[in-house]
């Protein structure tokens, strides 16, 4: 293929990190597309007479006739942006081409080409000298104060109920019980020893009957409701059915939470002191880790206000939508209407913006980082995180794996562990040269 006809580029700046980009493909240069155009769609055609891929154009146009125009058009307007952002030296600064459309644009044979494309770069991101960074650190020892919010919070995931002789269900007090749903007689699954307050309804049941019959019970009642069996009941031929479950109060039980020797036990721990021990050094763990964080955050944040950087502001609004649209969704999940929502999002609008900016400015410092300092993810990194993956999913990391790969998810994760070693590798250097500056006063 011979050489390309040169295009004319110039670019106009029209905001941060966003050109509009004017180009001029002369007459010869739109021929040359055409003829490149009927070359490509000639390829794997038998012409008699010429060997694969050897027919001139002449005879491609002969045979094909208007066909190939609109593949044409596209071979234009994409060869030559392409040069053009190589003419203007933007060539791996270019973060993508906005919105353009071909459709307005008439394209000849030999005739001249104007055409305006707008881009969006890459933020020019420098990095500071790391000696005008620092951060102080804070005390990451585990505190009495959360040792016992822990345990309180533990305490209360594994409850314990003492009886109440002649008790009776009321706001604080539950019912032990056994249950056997029926239908017509038939006996069907049953239960012992569950544990059941007022405002927790049965399955099947009316939550306003449940509490009614419920209410004010003592050791030995029984009393029986009226239950429908929806979708994914065990028996199946019930489904859709009303049946009965019959209740019998064993006992009435007190909850409250478990203490240190009940937890240590139910946690095959020996003892309380050994369960302080290991609970201690895993709130010193986490204490380290958020501290690690917070002074990634803190760091990042200095390299900013260091070196500040303009980013692309359409990059910003598209991801203040993403965000504003998923907590939006968040909260209807969670029982807000649409207007609501959407009035609620709206009152943090500013802020979402904000923040957006923030961590988009905080990701292209840490890719900064990572070039610099030539910080690489390796295939043992990703084997890692697969397997870090399956252990808190309880899944094969083959599964893992085989779910990242068909989704098209592993550039991501690639992406997420890069960023993590790019804030570890931010705040272990800033930690050592604190370390070497304390080491040289002393």
């Amino acid at each position: 293929m011979s050489k390309n006809i040169p295009i004319e580029a110039e670019k106009t700046e029209v905001g941060p990190c966003h050109y509009s980009v004017t180009v001029k493909v002369p007459g010869d240069r739109v021929t040359q597309e055409f003829d490149h155009a009927y070359k490509a769609a000639a390829q794997g055609m038998k012409i008699p007479g010429f060997r694969p891929g050897k027919a001139p154009v002449s005879v491609l146009r002969q045979m094909m006739g208007d066909g190939v125009k609109e593949h044409a058009k596209e071979h234009i307007f994409e060869h030559c942006s392409g040069d053009a952002i190589e003419t203007l030296g933007l060539r791996g600064d270019v973060l993508r081409i906005l919105d353009f459309d071909p459709e307005p644009y008439e394209v000849v044979e030999g005739e001249d080409l104007e055409f305006t494309f707008e881009l969006e770069t890459l933020p020019i991101v420098e990095l500071p000298d790391w000696t005008e960074l620092d951060v102080e650190p804070a005390d990451i020892e585990a505190t009495d104060e959360q040792y016992q919010e822990t345990l309180a919070s533990l305490g209360a995931n594994h409850q314990k109920f003492d009886d109440v002789e002649d008790g009776a269900v009321d706001e604080e007090l539950l019912a032990d019980i056994d249950l056997v749903y029926e239908l017509d007689g038939e006996a069907g699954p049953e239960a012992a020893g569950l544990k059941f307050g007022l405002g927790s309804p049965l399955y099947g049941a009316d939550a306003d009957k449940y509490d009614e019959a419920l209410r004010g019970t003592k050791a030995g009642s029984e009393f029986e409701l009226d239950v429908e069996f929806n979708e994914g009941f065990s028996i199946e031929e019930w489904v859709g059915k009303t049946g009965q479950a019959k209740i019998t109060v064993n006992k009435v039980v007190q909850p409250r939470v478990a203490t240190e020797e009940e937890l240590a036990e139910a946690l095959g721990i020996e003892g309380a002191e050994e369960l302080k021990k290991r609970v201690m050094e895993r709130l010193g763990f986490d204490n380290e880790q958020r501290e690690r964080d917070r002074q990634a955050a803190e760091l990042l944040d200095s390299v900013v206000r260091l070196r500040p950087f303009d980013m692309p502001a359409r990059m910003i609004e598209e991801e203040a939508v993403s965000t504003i649209k998923n907590n939006m969704e968040r909260m209807q999940q969670q029982g807000a209407t649409e207007e609501q929502a959407k009035e609620e999002a709206g009152k943090h609008e500013d802020e979402v913006k904000e923040d957006c900016e923030r961590r988009l400015k905080n990701w292209f410092v840490l890719r900064k980082i990572a070039q610099s300092e030539k910080i690489r993810v390796s295939n043992k990194d990703l084997d890692m995180a697969y397997r870090q993956l399956g252990a808190q999913q309880g899944v094969d990391v083959k599964m893992v794996k085989q779910y990242y790969k068909e989704n098209k998810m592993v550039d991501g994760l690639r992406s997420d562990i890069m960023e993590s070693k790019a804030r570890a590798f931010l705040v272990d250097t800033i930690g050592k040269q604190r370390e070497n500056a304390v080491a040289s006063a002393e």
